[in-house]
C-alpha cells in the first residue's frame, strides 16, 4: 500500500506539530458477533492497543498490548489496514499523528494476565459501540473487519 493511501483522522489543530507515533490496535470478534473494545476514563471507548515500544514489530505490539490491556492473549493475527489518527495526549505529552496498524485478532482469556487498572475489557455487539468509539480510525477499522467486501450493506454490523 502506497503512504499516501492511508485515511487520515482526526482534526490538526492549527500550529501545532504532531509527531510520528506508531501504534497497533486489535479487532476481536467472539462467535456470538461481539466486539472486544476497552472502556476507559471519562467514558472513552478504543480498542485494545496503542503505541509500539523501540524497536518493537506491529505483531509483537498488538500482542502485548491486548494482553495488557484485556487480560487475553492473541493466538492469532492477520494485518486488516492501517491509518493515521492526530491525538494529544492528556497529562502534558506531545501530540502525536499515530499510525495505526490494526489486526484482526483471534483472543483467548488467559487467567495468567490481568488487565490494567486503567482499562476495563467488555465484549458488546458492534450496532451498540461503533457510535462510541473515540476514535474515528477505530471506527473505520471496525467497519473494513465486520464488511470485508465492502459491500456497503453494514454486513454483520446490525447485528445485536
Amino acid at each position: 500500500m502506497d503512504p499516501r493511501d492511508i485515511p487520515q483522522f482526526g482534526a490538526r489543530a492549527p500550529g501545532v506539530i504532531y509527531g510520528p507515533r506508531p501504534g497497533a490496535y486489535g479487532v476481536a470478534v467472539d462467535a456470538a458477533g461481539r466486539l472486544l473494545v476497552c472502556l476507559r476514563s471519562q467514558g472513552r471507548v478504543v480498542l485494545p492497543g496503542g503505541g509500539l515500544a523501540e524497536g518493537e514489530s506491529p505483531e509483537a505490539g498488538v500482542a502485548r498490548e491486548v494482553a495488557e490491556e484485556t487480560g487475553h492473549r492473541v493466538l492469532g493475527a492477520e494485518p486488516l489496514c492501517r491509518a493515521r489518527q492526530y491525538h494529544t495526549h492528556r497529562g502534558g505529552k506531545e501530540p502525536v499523528n499515530k499510525l495505526c496498524h490494526f489486526f484482526r485478532v483471534e483472543v483467548a482469556p488467559d487467567p495468567a494476565l490481568a488487565a490494567e487498572d486503567d482499562h476495563e475489557a467488555v465484549w458488546l455487539f458492534p450496532r451498540r459501540v461503533l457510535a462510541r468509539l473515540t476514535y474515528g480510525s477505530h471506527r473505520w477499522a471496525v467497519e473494513r473487519a465486520l464488511d470485508p467486501v465492502g459491500r456497503g450493506d453494514g454486513g454483520p454490523l446490525g447485528a445485536g
